[in-house]
């Protein structure tokens, strides 16, 4: 008989049939055991039979006698059936072993992200995957960490949305809005809350805009209040950090997402942004979140973007 490994139009799923009526030695019971109704499981023996072009089943005696017997091919094709179907379930085992036991993950972060933010999610790796090791890759901005995702140069990163790609899949995280950062020694750092139309004689420390996210939204909402923040910014820096301490300075005043916690910062205090009725400032919105590529079907990456997206909630 011609091996079965050189015909690939024969499905495992006829060779799965096959095995399980010559097991049986009766379709009723196979059909039940292979979840599929009698007619089909014929059926698909049927298409077997003629693909290979022999009988494995003696005709005459399930027409007559109602019995089933196999036939010498059909006794020949069992061994190397069953030998097949064992070797694809092995190959399907070791592929998914492969991908539960990816031990490295390269993790792309940008150089504005918040570095508590950074070493929580390695805390939370360590913690719930404690055999994984996370390789962190700094990338200039969130818009270079898509970049990175989608070139195949990381396994994922964290950014902030919008996403630059449709062929990446973003699991959100924290959702962010704008409050006001200012020098402990300001004469604003007494209030309890303040509105835009309070900073209009502010000078500003900003992120640079080619690394901003909202730095539009930020320019807009000055203006709606009746200046620009733009025109009176003194100095642009390129990473939080920097921009907290010299807002402690007392160089000028800024806004950051509400997420950001400055509680350890020293010499700058944090004031909710309000609206003129006093409801919270939440016409800007911060998303930040895992993105990976939507072809990247490991089950590690999945599950550390589930987690992340679990405790940052």
């Amino acid at each position: 008989m011609e091996s079965l490994l050189s015909r690939p139009e024969m499905e495992l799923r006829q060779l799965r049939y096959f095995v399980g009526v010559a097991e049986e030695l009766h379709f009723g019971r196979a059909a039940e055991k292979l979840f599929v109704s009698q007619p089909a499981l014929s059926q698909q023996i049927q298409l077997l039979e003629a693909e290979i072009g022999v009988e494995l089943f003696v005709r005459a005696k399930r027409t007559q006698l109602r019995r089933v017997e196999l036939t010498e091919a059909g006794s020949g094709l069992l061994v190397e059936a069953k030998r097949i179907l064992q070797l694809a379930e092995k190959a399907i085992e070791t592929a998914r072993r492969t991908g539960l036991q990816q031990r490295v993950i390269n993790m792309g972060v940008y150089r504005m992200m918040i570095r508590e933010r950074i070493l929580e999610m390695v805390e939370i790796s360590a913690r719930l995957f404690p055999d994984l090791e996370i390789k962190l890759i700094e990338l200039p901005t969130h818009i270079a960490v898509q970049d990175a995702v989608f070139d195949d140069e990381i396994d994922l990163g964290v950014t902030l949305l919008p996403l630059k790609y449709d062929q990446l899949r973003a699991v959100p995280l924290k959702t962010g809005y704008l409050k006001v950062m200012l020098s402990e020694n300001h004469p604003l750092a007494q209030e309890e809350a303040l509105q835009v139309e309070q900073l209009k004689n502010e000078k500003w420390v900003d992120i640079k805009r080619t690394i901003h996210t909202v730095y539009d939204d930020i320019e807009r909402i000055c203006k709606q209040a009746g200046f620009s923040h733009e025109a009176a910014i003194v100095q642009e820096v390129s990473s939080i950090e920097l921009l907290s301490g010299l807002v402690s300075l007392g160089i000028g005043v800024a806004m950051v997402p509400t997420f950001y916690d400055a509680s350890n910062i020293k010499g700058v205090v944090c004031k909710e942004l309000i609206k003129p009725d006093g409801t919270p400032f939440t016409d800007v919105a911060i998303q930040a979140a895992i993105c990976y590529k939507t072809s990247n079907n490991s089950p590690t990456i999945q599950a550390l973007a589930g987690a992340f997206q679990a405790n940052n909630k």
